[in-house]
């Protein structure tokens, strides 16, 4: 794990925080790769089921907006509306005179989808919340500060990844 990689520092706390991180990591990628079925039947990837969240959420916004608010190309929102639609989970809708702004429909297997989803973060979210605040005051200031510096670390990660990458050409 990463406690074998040059930097853990020898602290076998950070050591252990650090293969705790990579466990949380994994196990959350794992929860992205699998499709799910929200009662019809049907699997539903994760992308699929965000998209369909973001239009039950912001039912006014086109897909340039949506694409802006899950980080993502609008070619790539494009192709999930296409399989959405297909699964009949939403429906495009262009306003009158406007071929080029596109806005999506949930449809009712669509808004069955968007309660199950709002439903389970509902309990995840619960559960994460009674953790949290099991915790004092000063241990979840430190927990922020810990993320918000891992998160700092993270947008770092590409140019340190070309930093590293010239290091190991240079040798």
């Amino acid at each position: 794990m990463l406690n074998n990689l040059p930097g853990a520092g020898g602290n076998p706390a950070a050591e252990e925080f650090m293969d705790t991180l990579l466990r949380l990591f994994n196990k959350a990628a794992l929860i992205e790769r699998e499709p799910v079925d929200t009662g019809d039947g049907i699997l539903l990837y994760t992308s699929e089921v965000h998209l369909i969240d973001m239009a039950g959420r912001y039912p006014d916004e086109n897909l340039s907006s949506i694409a802006s608010r899950l980080g993502v190309t609008k070619g790539a929102v494009s192709q999930t509306v296409k399989k959405l639609e297909e699964k009949g989970y939403l429906e495009r809708i262009n306003p009158e005179g406007n071929n080029k702004t596109v806005f999506i429909r949930l449809t009712q297997a669509g808004l069955r989808a968007f309660e199950w989803h709002r439903a389970y973060h509902a309990v995840v979210n619960e559960r994460i919340t009674l953790e949290i605040t099991s915790l004092g005051r000063t241990d979840c200031e430190t927990m922020i500060a810990i993320l918000g510096q891992i998160q700092k670390i993270f947008d770092d990660c590409p140019r340190t990844r070309e930093q590293v990458t010239r290091r190991m050409k240079g040798r």
